[in-house]
């Protein structure tokens, strides 16, 4: 199936976050959780011009959405910045899984040397020792400085997503590799860490 476009519209009657992309073939039910549940959560984007978030989510046909986020420069008719945009694929698990691996393997050579290295022997116990495989939520944390500087953070993350039995409890993982807030998001997901710092009453890795 064709990917899904999810991005605000600034005419006509359906202003605000919409899809602009054929919907045939993806029944309204299944659009509706799309809808909900493409973009990650938090207020602020507009000092995130460029970023790009991954984020995953189960179906209730069984299928796997992965949702690619672009913070894009526009702003909406009150001249609010931190519009997003959205491209949405549907697939099932085994595809899924395959796909992040090879995207994982696609990664600059800077980025692919960090995420080798990555977890460290203090690390790994440090992660297995807050207890991630089994928590309803883990809330990693990343310094935040460019769009190009965060893929190591989202590296790290589809390696998470894609060795559950190392880590996670189980596959596939529903993440989101940037989000400005924890709550109501993925069960795996990261944040940046002056974002965090301004979030009482979480438990935060760092990665």
């Amino acid at each position: 199936m064709q990917p899904l476009v999810l991005e605000y519209v600034f005419e006509g009657h359906e202003r605000g976050y919409n899809f602009t992309s054929p919907t045939r073939g993806y029944p309204e039910t299944l659009l509706k959780t799309i809808w909900r549940s493409a973009m990650p959560r938090g207020q602020g984007w507009n000092t995130y011009i460029g970023a790009r978030s991954l984020k995953s989510f189960p179906l209730d046909d069984g299928r796997v959405a992965l949702s690619e986020v672009t913070v894009t420069d526009l702003r909406d008719e009150s001249g609010r910045g931190g519009i997003r945009r959205a491209v949405i694929q549907v697939m099932y698990p085994g595809a899924f899984t395959e796909y992040l691996k090879d995207r994982l393997r696609r990664y600059p050579d800077v980025v692919l040397a960090q995420v080798e290295r990555w977890p460290s022997f203090g690390q790994r116990q440090r992660l297995l020792g807050r207890g991630v495989r089994g928590a309803a939520q883990t809330v990693c944390v990343y310094p935040y400085t460019t769009p190009d500087a965060w893929q190591t953070a989202e590296a790290i993350t589809l390696k998470l997503a894609t060795s559950p039995g190392l880590l996670l409890r189980s596959e596939p993982v529903a993440f989101t590799t940037l989000a400005l807030d924890y709550r109501d998001e993925s069960p795996l997901v990261v944040l940046p860490a002056a974002r965090a710092e301004k979030l009482n009453g979480v438990a935060t890795l760092a990665l």
